[in-house]
């Protein structure tokens, strides 16, 4: 309860303070750059993977025609300036003639590797290289990046990809290994290869912009993208929180509209109790000076008289002095009801901060709400040291006590008609005051506990209720002493609220 409690006033101060929404918006920020970036990683991933395939292809494509030629024996074909004899290569029946004597060459896979490198490089932008450590022919001697990877296949018979130069001179490469197989045995077997060696490899190079330009023409669609998805998502929350925030200022200006109705009906209805209270001695009084003055006439006229006697004037003094020490007493009695009522009036009726004894502060606010209560079998028992002094705005003290004993005449015993007691206990605990506010009365099921400090919840929605008499103690407590509230009750075992808040005094609290 406490956590979401923090969670609520966390968003509650997040949402009054536009400032703060710049944090939301620079998160927002962070996550679309952190998206952007996750989007042109796996951009440039797939680019090379596609590079890769690229590569993989040709030289499967290659390799399956030199297998298709081994397995031949090699073929035949015109020899021609662009296709003369293969010097290296020392077979019988190299060169033979048609019976029409048209020359032919053998072109052995070797060769044939060659002759398609030479045909792709001009149609295509892309070399083919047939290489080796131990080549025959030094035109298939390896460069320096395929040297390496040569050397890597003796260990890990692997493709190896690499981007070799920089800017426009970068270049993707592709290189895999040849592996011996049984048709090639018949050429390399001399050269002393055995079935599964490595006997070289073909490389696969084109220009690294292949990759650049798929992820340059993406790169600007991802910028689009996410520039509008950011634009769009910081003014949608912008506005919302524009939206939140005005209708809870609204909602903020109507509730304290209502506490302070609700204050100004409780203070009513204080008042209306207190006039109704006071009418009786005040009542007494007169009558008791009435009678005075009847008496003080009757002395008068006996005195006018040329006779009188003694007892006759000392009976007349002596229901002068009964009816004078009566009214003097409920005049008295009206005075101290008047000046209990005009503390608590006054301090209800403000949030000045004061000087309190908390036991007075208890006994005021019983005072005050006698007439409410003298008419029920309802007892309130109080157990408040006397010493318990502290400053604070005790009329929010005051208002709380009585909101909590109107509260539980009304519900724990049915307006009054149940009988039953209330019990208010006062301590200090370190630096705070607990107060425990207990009654055997109705108590309330786990759903109305659950919502008993909720605004308009009342289970009298039909007897004049208005739910706010919960949700005003609850924020008396909180917002008003700086303090804390927990309600605990079960059905048919009353209820106890228990309340602290720090004791101070002169406005600092007590360590």
């Amino acid at each position: 309860m406490k956590r979401s409690a923090r969670l609520v006033a966390g968003f509650d101060a997040f949402i009054r303070h536009p400032s703060r929404w710049s944090l939301l918006i620079i998160l927002c920020a962070m996550v679309t750059a952190t998206s952007y970036t996750w989007h042109i990683y796996e951009l440039e991933r797939h680019a090379h993977t596609m590079a890769i395939l690229r590569g993989r292809l040709v030289f499967e494509m290659i390799e399956t025609t030199r297998l298709w030629a081994a397995k031949h024996g090699g073929v035949y074909a015109p020899a021609t300036e662009t296709t003369p004899p293969n010097n290296w290569l020392d077979i019988p029946e190299k060169n033979i003639a048609t019976p029409s004597g048209i020359a032919l060459t053998r072109i052995n896979p070797a060769y044939m590797t060659r002759q398609l490198g030479d045909l792709i490089a001009q149609e295509r932008d892309m070399r083919i290289h047939l290489t080796s450590l131990k080549p025959i022919n030094p035109g298939n001697a390896p460069d320096a990046w395929e040297q390496e990877m040569l050397e890597g296949f003796e260990r890990q018979r692997s493709e190896q990809v690499s981007i070799v130069g920089s800017g426009d001179k970068a270049n993707f490469r592709y290189m895999a290994p040849l592996e011996v197989k049984a048709p090639c045995l018949n050429c390399h077997r001399k050269q002393g290869y055995q079935l599964g060696d490595v006997r070289g490899g073909i490389s696969v190079t084109f220009p690294a912009s292949y990759i650049y330009n798929i992820i340059d023409a993406q790169k600007r669609g991802f910028v689009f993208i996410h520039l509008a998805v950011f634009g769009l998502f910081s003014l949608l929350t912008w506005g919302s929180l524009l939206i939140i925030r005005r209708n809870l200022l609204m909602l903020e200006a109507t509730r304290s509209d209502l506490l302070e109705s609700e204050k100004m009906a409780s203070l009513g209805r204080l008042g209306a109790g207190f006039a109704h209270e006071v009418n009786t001695p005040i009542g007494v009084a007169v009558g008791a000076a009435s009678q005075s003055l009847e008496v003080v006439g009757e002395m008068t006229r006996l005195i006018a008289q040329e006779e009188v006697t003694e007892e006759d004037l000392r009976d007349r003094l002596k229901i002068l002095d009964e009816t004078s020490t009566l009214a003097l007493a409920n005049l008295r009695r009206a005075a101290a009801m008047v000046q209990s009522f005009k503390r608590t009036a006054v301090d209800q009726s403000s949030e000045a901060e004061r000087l309190f004894n908390l036991a007075e502060v208890i006994e005021d606010v019983k005072k005050t709400l006698n007439n409410s209560f003298k008419n029920t079998a309802i007892r309130i028992e109080v157990d408040c040291p006397v010493a318990i002094c502290s400053f604070g705005p005790v009329g929010m003290l005051e208002q709380l006590l009585t909101n909590l004993l109107q509260n539980s005449r009304l519900h724990a015993f049915a307006d009054g008609t149940m009988a039953g007691l209330i019990r208010i206990q006062a301590s200090i605990y370190q630096d705070r005051i607990q107060l425990e506010f207990t009654d055997d009365g109705a108590g309330m099921d786990q759903n109305t506990l659950e919502h008993a400090f909720e605004p308009f919840y009342t289970t009298r929605r039909g007897s004049g209720g208005s739910g706010l008499g919960l949700y005003l103690v609850y924020n008396l407590v909180t917002q008003g002493l700086g303090g804390s509230i927990v309600c605990a009750s079960q059905p048919g075992n009353g209820t106890r609220f228990t309340i602290e808040f720090p004791h101070r005094i002169s406005g600092k609290e007590i360590s």
